[in-house]
């Protein structure tokens, strides 16, 4: 059933004008933010931790208020994503704005490989696609959803956009070959979808970030190059590109992840509404505000 859904609402948004699109996937996400309680809580509590890291006491009615606004921007991410299936450079450029070009030039020569590392953040698969549309091979590390169906669209759809797709649970191998070969593996650095990551302080509240981008970096020598597709206000879009976290000159996997996390949270904090993470992220962010009611 939720196969047929998708491809039902697929048809559509690729045979629909953008506008209309970008209707049709925040009405679908306006209406699981009102039924999706536990999201909708998870997603308020998330996004109170960051407030409150940046000496802000939301109130409930902000709350409220960017919590849809998450859904809904999570909505326009799903029309992009069903609707470029294919990508030029030339289309990209026209979408995609970029700081951080001169970074390309060195991902393209590493000969030690490149780690390109984002967060569920944005147009994230957008960042990988318009990298592979310069030319430069990337592998991308991808969790596959339970539907087996639905995952056979989504990998169609990450291959027209030239991404080579590692499967989550052959990731240690994949990405070891992928940079020993020289190329560009792409992981998302927000999610522990293992269970091996370590705890970390972000935000001000420990948390369990993965760990394999300074693994790697701090084992194979492959330098990390931390970007982020961001949403404008007119539906174009910012890709930021850092500049590289080289294991040569940090001598450690510790210090390697204390810069990856300073990152992250500079860039969630400025446009928290674009973070996409539908779970509890800080599992005693509600613990430790007994008797108030987060819905």
């Amino acid at each position: 059933m939720t196969y047929w859904f998708y491809r039902g609402v697929a048809f559509l948004v690729r045979l629909l004008p953008l506008p209309v699109a970008y209707w049709l996937g925040l009405r679908i996400c306006d209406l699981f933010y009102f039924l999706n309680r536990r999201g909708r809580a998870a997603v308020r509590e998330n996004l109170r931790v960051v407030f409150d890291h940046q000496g802000i006491v939301p109130s409930s009615r902000l709350l409220d208020g960017c919590a849809r606004k998450t859904f809904q921007y999570f909505g326009k991410y799903l029309a992009d994503f069903i609707r470029y299936r294919k990508l030029t450079p030339a289309g990209v450029r026209e979408r995609v704005s970029i700081q951080g070009l001169e970074h390309l030039d060195a991902i393209r020569a590493s000969k030690r490989g490149a780690i390109l590392l984002t967060a569920h953040f944005g147009n994230w698969e957008l960042g990988g696609a318009f990298i592979a549309s310069m030319g430069i091979p990337v592998h991308a590390v991808v969790r596959p959803v339970s539907a087996p169906a639905l995952e056979r669209v989504f990998h169609f759809f990450r291959e027209q956009r030239g991404l080579q797709v590692i499967p989550l649970a052959k990731a240690g191998v994949g990405v070891a070959k992928a940079l020993k070969r020289g190329e560009a593996v792409a992981l998302v650095g927000d999610r522990d979808f293992t269970g091996n990551g370590r705890p970390w302080p972000f935000f001000g509240r420990e948390a369990s970030l993965p760990r394999g981008a300074a693994w790697f970096a701090h084992r194979l020598g492959a330098p990390i190059f931390v970007g982020f597709v961001t949403r404008a206000p007119d539906d174009t879009f910012l890709l930021r590109l850092h500049p590289p976290i080289d294991p040569a000159r940090i001598p450690t996997e510790e210090a390697i992840q204390e810069k990856i996390a300073a990152i992250m949270e500079e860039t969630i904090a400025r446009d928290p509404c674009q973070w996409f993470i539908f779970d509890p992220f800080w599992p005693d962010a509600s613990a430790a505000r007994p008797g108030e009611n987060p819905t």
